[in-house]
């Protein structure tokens, strides 16, 4: 089998001829990427090219919040602050003054620090509910070309936010839920504006692409740790507030479009919270990882979600960073038993290197992680 024809198996529920095994978001054939622009991934970026089932990650160009370019004057600053670093300096006029994001990347991190983040205060909220909106159909054309280049090599990933994604991003790490507190009704209009225009973005790509996953990102803001239990006890009341809502109709309208696959990203592994995403329809839920400490997560996941949703799933990335290759060996079958014995598995692990240089020790386990997913991923899997 093809990757391609190996991944679109498993998705549509078929016993492909092994569980595909992939880095997930780093595509070792794209030259271009952060990884290939850094020599200590050179080695890795091979073996991946060689053994793994690849997943080729898009994100649609929607214009500043999904509004038409020209609609919002935005001004953009840039200067290189260090040799290895460069900060950028977003500025908008709104009818209720100025919102300003400053935030800094390094070129040995994917990563960006935010230094001043859209949202401070309560007068910025309202300074963002005054933003104009004019609908916006973005172009697809490097999509299909991407497309065409990846080939048989794997598949593609479209990522897009729900209406709390795009919220959560406008507040400086762990601000968010205090907001959410103290300014409740005003947060949930920030929600409302943000669906209004993402169901305008969602019918645009349930007809622009097919036989792709889609793959929606956002609801951990709606979980602990970023909404604690003591200030937000009745954990479904608020996650069907934030999330539900608002998720639910956005993917009925995806699922109204061309065939394709919806991918829910759910980092958190909540299990009382898991009923509640299955209620959204959804095709393939990601990422499940079982780790040292937590040897049984896809097990539990999958008495939950049952065989018909696909999980990828595999290994928690602090265990690749410290753990020896006979620990990820042995991580590798456990998955491979708990999540993929009737199918409807892909083992990924739960992150990936995200900053330069990677160490040889880590180097090593994910080489280990693809060679044992392919080793011990055999149908059928004992």
């Amino acid at each position: 089998m093809t990757s391609k024809e190996r991944i679109q198996t498993v998705l549509r529920g078929g016993i492909p001829d092994r569980v595909p095994v992939s880095l997930y978001k780093i595509n070792p054939f794209d030259k271009e990427s952060f990884w290939a622009k850094h020599k200590s991934f050179e080695n890795l970026l091979k073996k991946a090219e060689e053994l793994q089932d690849t997943f080729q990650f898009y994100r649609p160009k929607t214009g500043f919040f999904f509004s038409a370019p020209g609609s919002i004057d935005l001004k953009v600053e840039e200067y290189q602050d260090t040799p290895l670093s460069t900060t950028v300096k977003l500025t908008v006029e709104t009818d209720y003054g100025t919102l300003v994001r400053i935030a800094r990347t390094s070129n040995t991190s994917v990563h960006q620090w935010v230094q001043k983040p859209w949202i401070e205060r309560e007068k910025d909220i309202h300074k963002f509910l005054s933003l104009p909106y004019i609908p916006y159909q973005p172009d697809f054309t490097d999509f299909h070309i991407l497309e065409r280049n990846l080939g048989d090599k794997g598949v593609m990933v479209l990522s897009i936010p729900d209406p709390l994604g795009v919220v959560g991003f406008l507040f400086a790490p762990g601000d968010f839920s205090k907001f959410a507190l103290d300014y409740p009704k005003l947060i949930m209009q920030l929600l409302e504006k943000i669906y209004e225009r993402l169901v305008d973005l969602y019918k645009f790509i349930s007809f622009s692409i097919s036989n792709t996953i889609i793959r929606i990102r956002g609801a951990e803001y709606a979980t602990p740790p970023n909404l604690p239990l003591e200030y937000f006890p009745d954990i479904k009341k608020t996650f069907s507030e934030f999330v539900l809502r608002f998720d639910k109709p956005l993917i009925e309208i995806l699922k109204r479009g061309n065939f394709n696959y919806i991918c829910y990203h759910w980092h958190d592994g909540i299990e009382e919270l898991l009923p509640l995403v299955l209620k959204m329809g959804i095709d393939i839920i990601e990422p499940i990882c079982n780790g040292i400490e937590i040897p049984n997560r896809i097990l539990k996941a999958r008495r939950i979600i049952g065989d018909d949703i696909t999980i990828m799933g595999g290994i928690l990335g602090e265990d690749m960073q410290f753990r020896t290759r006979y620990d990820i060996q042995n991580l590798v079958k456990d998955c491979l038993i708990q999540g993929a014995r009737k199918g409807r598995f892909i083992l990924i692990p739960s992150d990936i290197p995200e900053s330069a240089p990677i160490s040889s020790e880590e180097e090593e386990n994910y080489i280990e992680f693809l060679e044992s997913g392919i080793r011990f991923g055999r149908y059928p899997i004992a």
